[in-house]
C-alpha cells in the first residue's frame, strides 16, 4: 500500500497508508485508518460549497432568541434528532418559515456535523437555489456544461438546498428543480431543504410553497422529508434594529 501526504508523518496504526486489516466475524477486512478518515473528511468539507457566512454554524450556537416561540426549540432538537440517525434516516428535512428564522443555520449545522462525525466519510454539498439558476444560465452562451454543475448535487450522499422557491418560477427553472428532487429520491439521497414558502400562507395573497414549486415537486418533497416550520419574525432584523436602538440611546 501507498503512503499518502497526509498520513505518512503521523500514524503509526496503519504506517502511513491509510489502510489497517482488521477481523470481522472472522473475516479479514482493509479498512480506512482512522487518521485518513479525518483527512477525507476534511476534504469532503472544503470542496461541499458551503458559503464562509455559514461555516460557523453548530446546532450549538443555533440561538433560540424568542424563548415564547416553540417552534425554534423543536426545529433545533429535530434537527440534532436527525443527525444522530443518520444514516439510518431515511427521510431529509423540509425547513419553512420566514426570512431570518435560521432555517440555513440549522441545515448547515446538520451538514457540517454529519460530514465531521460520521464514520465513513459522508461527501455532502450545499447549493443555494438561486446561485444554481443563474450558474446553470451562464452555460448558455457556450461555456461550461449544466450537466458538470449538477452531477455533484444529484450523486453527493447528502445535499443542502437552500431557498426553494426563490427566483421567478419558469417552466424552465420547474423542470430543472424537479430533475434534481426526483433524480435523488429516485437513487434514495437524502436531501434538507430550506424555503421561505409556508403550505398554508398566514396572509392572503401570499403564495404557498406549491404556488412556488408547483404541486407536483410539493408532493415530492413532502414524501422525501420530514417538515419543521419556523415561525418566528425576523431575528437578524430584530437584532439590527437592536443595534440600531442602541446606538442611539
Amino acid at each position: 500500500m501507498m503512503k499518502t501526504r497526509e498520513t505518512e508523518k503521523t500514524c503509526s496504526r496503519c504506517d502511513g497508508t491509510g489502510w489497517i486489516l482488521v477481523e470481522e466475524d472472522g473475516v479479514e477486512l482493509v479498512k480506512r485508518c482512522e487518521c485518513a478518515e479525518g483527512s477525507l473528511r476534511e476534504r469532503n468539507l472544503e470542496q461541499a460549497g458551503i458559503p464562509t457566512r455559514y461555516r460557523h454554524c453548530t446546532l450549538d450556537s443555533f440561538e433560540i432568541w424568542n424563548p415564547e416561540d416553540p417552534t425554534l426549540a423543536k426545529a433545533q432538537r429535530s434537527v440534532q434528532e436527525f443527525v444522530d440517525l443518520y444514516p439510518k434516516s431515511e427521510k431529509g428535512l423540509l425547513l419553512m418559515g420566514p426570512v431570518g428564522t435560521g432555517k440555513t443555520h440549522l441545515a448547515v449545522a446538520a451538514l457540517q456535523q454529519i460530514m465531521r462525525e460520521k464514520a465513513p466519510a459522508v461527501r455532502g454539498r450545499f447549493a443555494d437555489f438561486t446561485s444554481l439558476v443563474l450558474e446553470i444560465q451562464m452555460t448558455f452562451n457556450g461555456s461550461g456544461s449544466s450537466q458538470e454543475i449538477l452531477r455533484p448535487l444529484v450523486e453527493t450522499e447528502l445535499l443542502v438546498l437552500d431557498e426553494l422557491g426563490a427566483g421567478k418560477p419558469t417552466p424552465w427553472v420547474m423542470d430543472l428543480l424537479y430533475y434534481m428532487v426526483n433524480t435523488r429520491y429516485l437513487d434514495g439521497r437524502v436531501t434538507i431543504f430550506t424555503t421561505n414558502f409556508s403550505d398554508f400562507p398566514k396572509a392572503s395573497g401570499e403564495e404557498s410553497l406549491a404556488d412556488r414549486v408547483s404541486h407536483r415537486i410539493r408532493s415530492r418533497l413532502f414524501e422525501m422529508c420530514r417538515r419543521l416550520e419556523l415561525r418566528g419574525i425576523d431575528y437578524r432584523a430584530e437584532r439590527l434594529a437592536s443595534r440600531e436602538w442602541g446606538r442611539q440611546r
